[in-house]
């Protein structure tokens, strides 16, 4: 063995002695050929290097790639219980729970106005007045009338009582009593129509004033003091208050949803840093034809009238709202018939990021949006997947990411 050793380094060290007088003689008979071969080497060795390199570094990465086919990568978050609200979003505009048009029973010229547009009226109080000359004239002329044939009645009665007496001692004919009587009789039916137009004069005359029939809002001014006007004429608009209501119409397809009761959160663009609370009170049982829509009238709480008849403004119904429920991505359930559900958990394996999947079967509940709630199969803390960039199924290895979620309702918009 020592021999051959030997024997190697020799014809080694005298392949080299050998090289090294060839690479001599030939860098002395031709050196612009030898500086040629010197680049030609070092161009060979450098592309050997690289070749070298590349062929590794490719197979490094085949490697490791076959190795990453072997999972799937997914995206999971932990179950948990949560809030949430399902929401339907609606636009409309501000109505008074009641709206009347004002108008007065007599013809006239209007007069005046006792208070100023988005004056509070109280119950009674004249709103507007026509002017009551005529009425007064009329009243006074009944009045005088009426007193006139009270006057009548009692002289036609003293008149009775002496021809009365008269006719005792047979001083007078028993005619003239009984025409003394009839007279009475015909003065007392002209005391109950004098009493009669006196009544209607005062009626009118107090009908030149326009009262509020409740409390409320004196809300637009139609008609201006000086001009004349008849019973159809609407003088002027009033709110009465008795609450404010947010009316939308609701498209026919979703009416199903509304239900009487429901909370509504209202929003105004006159106060858009304040909300406003409602409850739905009155679903209109018909659909308009034309627009297939349904009337829907919200009761606002507006106890200091910052919300005006006629505001533009937006409201979300609350549908639904349920606590303490576990909600899961519906695109993670898996059906496999309609009473058969799945939902793929990750067990955790021992290195970080890395887990099994395992079909897990639950009892569904309702599908909120894009959840689903699950009502039994599943403990707080486990991990579902949320996305997948593969097909699961039981055993599967999957290299996880988990999604953090902020501890807030989840609401749901329609």
């Amino acid at each position: 063995m020592g021999n051959f050793i030997e024997k190697v380094k020799y014809y080694f060290f005298q392949a080299m002695d050998n090289f090294t007088h060839w690479v001599q003689n030939y860098r002395a008979r031709s050196p612009q050929r030898f500086k040629k071969l010197v680049i030609i080497i070092a161009v060979a060795v450098v592309l050997t290097v690289a070749g070298i390199y590349v062929y590794f570094y490719i197979m490094n990465k085949a490697k490791a790639l076959m190795e990453e086919q072997e999972f799937v990568q997914v995206k999971v978050m932990r179950v948990k219980k949560q809030d949430y609200t399902d929401k339907y979003t609606v636009m409309g505009s501000i109505k008074g729970a009641v709206e009347n048009d004002m108008r007065f029973e007599l013809e006239g010229q209007l007069a005046m106005y006792n208070f100023r547009e988005g004056s509070k009226v109280k119950r009674g109080e004249n709103i507007c007045s026509l002017d009551p000359k005529d009425a007064h004239t009329k009243a006074d002329y009944a009045k005088n009338k009426y007193k006139s044939e009270q006057a009548a009645l009692l002289s036609a009665r003293e008149k009775l009582k002496v021809y009365e007496t008269l006719l005792k001692s047979r001083d007078i004919a028993e005619s003239k009593v009984l025409e003394a009587r009839f007279e009475i009789q015909s003065t007392e039916l002209r005391v109950q129509a004098a009493k009669s137009e006196l009544e209607l004069a005062q009626s009118n005359l107090k009908k030149t004033n326009l009262a509020a029939p409740s409390d409320g809002i004196l809300a637009q001014v139609i008609i201006k003091p000086g001009e004349y006007i008849t019973p159809q004429d609407v003088v002027c608009k009033f709110i009465s208050d008795q609450g404010t209501n947010f009316e939308v119409d609701i498209p026919e397809k979703d009416v199903f949803k509304i239900a009487i009761g429901q909370k509504v959160k209202i929003v105004s663009d006159s106060y858009a840093d304040r909300d406003f609370d409602g409850v739905v009170a009155e679903i209109a049982p018909t659909v308009d034809p034309r627009t297939r829509t349904s009337k829907v009238k919200v009761n606002v709480e507006n106890e200091q009238g910052h919300l005006r008849s006629g505001m533009f403004a937006r409201g979300t119904i609350h549908l639904k709202e349920m606590k303490n429920v576990v909600l899961v991505p519906s695109d993670s359930v898996i059906s496999l018939n309609n009473t058969t559900f799945l939902v793929p958990i990750v067990v955790p394996d021992v290195k970080p990021g890395e887990g099994i999947v395992q079909m897990r079967p639950c009892k569904i509940g309702d599908k909120v949006g894009e959840r689903t709630i699950v009502l039994d199969g599943l403990n707080l803390g486990e991990l579902i997947v949320a996305e997948t960039q593969g097909q699961l199924s039981d055993g599967v290895k999957v290299k996880f990411i988990e999604i953090l979620e902020e501890d807030n309702p989840v609401p749901v918009e329609y």
